[in-house]
């Protein structure tokens, strides 16, 4: 993701109490005990909420799909859900950014959800009797039509980022609309990010194929966002899940589009440089939708007038600098709207982004009143943010309600950041750089420089 100014266009479980029998309760015979239980309360609740990562083989560092190791960890999984670190989902609102929707597929537990747990273990976490676990979700992308997989491997080599691009081709015979992407790292431990870019057919494309091949890596360090003829598909994290839009929204894919995929390596060491051939899985339709979209960023402002003045500025004009050692460091940036078509476009979907350093992020919109004023509305806030959780946040509102911009409104990022050894992540970033202490961090693609990026997805046709 290239530093770039804005540019535009483009389960309730309940508390599960059983009835009180007369006499003594027999040994797991759910029907006469009192509290929760594992296997009728607890476990659909874990499965529904937690088992898709932590499950075996699962990406989460344990496993709770059994009552003998969910028991002993209950005290640690109730206070990782009432301190709101897991299940991972950092949009949340704040007094100064609280956006008027709620999201899709929250993730949360709701406070009755968090009660049960907090009863389970206050009536002995009892198991019950046995039954079947339900199955967790699927984090994979349902019915997908088109994949395309890197036909040569690539391996990185030394301890330094490298950027690698691979031209795929999903074999697109027709006019298409994208409604699912999905990105599965070949090697996740050295796969810092992906960007996907559609590439259309034409000469651009030919000369591309010509100089790298079909499925072959090469260095893209240069520009591969600005391609002539491209448009962006999706991007992936860690943390990531499948982009799924909403039924009545797809991005237009022309017949003879091949996908661009830039790779941000991030070696970790001789034992993690293995091969890496990431795959690309796309759902497109045949059937045109009744609204498209597109995707575009706001923010990493490195210069004024659209990068604000902040405490890192040593010479008076405002620079993107977070100082060694700064704990509490912000860079805030504003970008007025000019020059977009007529009416409003209609923002479905946020995906906030920062790289090890960041702690905060919001952004929000300003709206010209016509008596003078404004009216400023928040349209996503991130107040803790988790490098390894990074996901896309779709608003729970129908297309009519969703929040718009305009010509004459104005997008604010503001985005805080921990460059100290208190930040666990800071931590991280230098020993895998080979640093004992923190160094000024500036706006840049490699790991130890920073980003403060909003990305949305936009209903692409102005509603009244």
């Amino acid at each position: 993701m290239r530093p770039s100014t804005v540019a535009i266009f483009i389960i309730s479980v309940g508390a599960g109490l059983g009835a009180a029998g007369c006499g003594e309760p027999e040994d797991g015979d759910d029907d006469v005990v009192t509290g929760p239980t594992w296997y009728r309360d607890v476990a659909p609740l874990l499965a529904e909420h937690c088992m898709t990562c932590h499950s075996d083989g699962g990406i989460a560092p344990f496993s709770m799909e059994s009552y003998e190791v969910a028991a002993p960890a209950a005290a640690m999984m109730l206070e990782a859900v009432e301190s709101g670190a897991m299940p991972p989902w950092d949009a949340e609102s704040a007094d100064d950014c609280s956006p008027r929707h709620a999201w899709k597929d929250d993730m949360r537990l709701s406070a009755s959800e968090i009660q049960l747990l907090r009863d389970w273990i206050a009536t002995g976490k009892q198991e019950g009797t046995a039954a079947e676990i339900p199955e967790p979700p699927s984090l994979a992308l349902d019915r997908v039509s088109h994949t395309a997989t890197p036909s040569t491997p690539y391996t990185t080599t030394g301890s330094a980022d490298e950027f690698i691009c691979f031209i795929l081709d999903p074999g697109v015979t027709r006019l298409s609309w994208l409604t699912g992407v999905e990105v599965v790292p070949g090697n996740p431990k050295v796969v810092h990010h992906v960007v996907l870019v559609g590439y259309r057919a034409g000469a651009a494309l030919d000369a591309d194929i010509a100089a790298n091949g079909i499925g072959r890596p090469f260095e893209c360090n240069g520009g591969v966002l600005t391609r002539e003829d491209t448009f962006l598909m999706g991007v992936w994290t860690p943390g990531s899940q499948p982009f799924e839009t909403p039924g009545d929204l797809g991005l237009p894919v022309p017949a003879g589009t091949k996908v661009l995929m830039q790779m941000h390596y991030h070696p970790g060491g001789a034992t993690t440089n293995l091969p890496d051939a990431s795959t690309v899985n796309l759902r497109l339709e045949t059937s045109r939708p009744i609204n498209t979209y597109t995707i575009t960023a706001v923010g990493n402002a490195a210069t004024t007038p659209t990068l604000l003045s902040g405490p890192g500025d040593r010479t008076g004009t405002p620079e993107f600098r977070i100082p060694a050692g700064a704990t509490n460091h912000v860079e805030s940036m504003r970008f007025p709207l000019s020059g977009l078509p007529a009416g409003k476009f209609r923002l479905f979907a946020a995906y906030p982004h920062m790289h090890y350093i960041g702690v905060e992020l919001s952004v929000q919109v300003e709206h010209p009143l016509n008596g003078g004023g404004v009216d400023r509305e928040c349209l996503v806030n991130v107040p803790r943010w988790n490098f390894d959780w990074q996901r896309t946040y779709q608003y729970d509102a129908p297309i009519a309600a969703l929040p718009a911009i305009s010509n004459g409104d104005t997008l604010i990022v503001r985005c805080s950041y921990d460059n100290s050894l208190a930040n666990p992540f800071v931590r991280r970033a230098l020993e895998e750089a080979g640093l004992v202490e923190p160094i000024d961090v500036r706006l840049g693609e490699e790991s130890l420089d920073e980003m403060c990026l909003g990305i949305f997805g936009i209903v692409v046709e102005p509603t009244p």
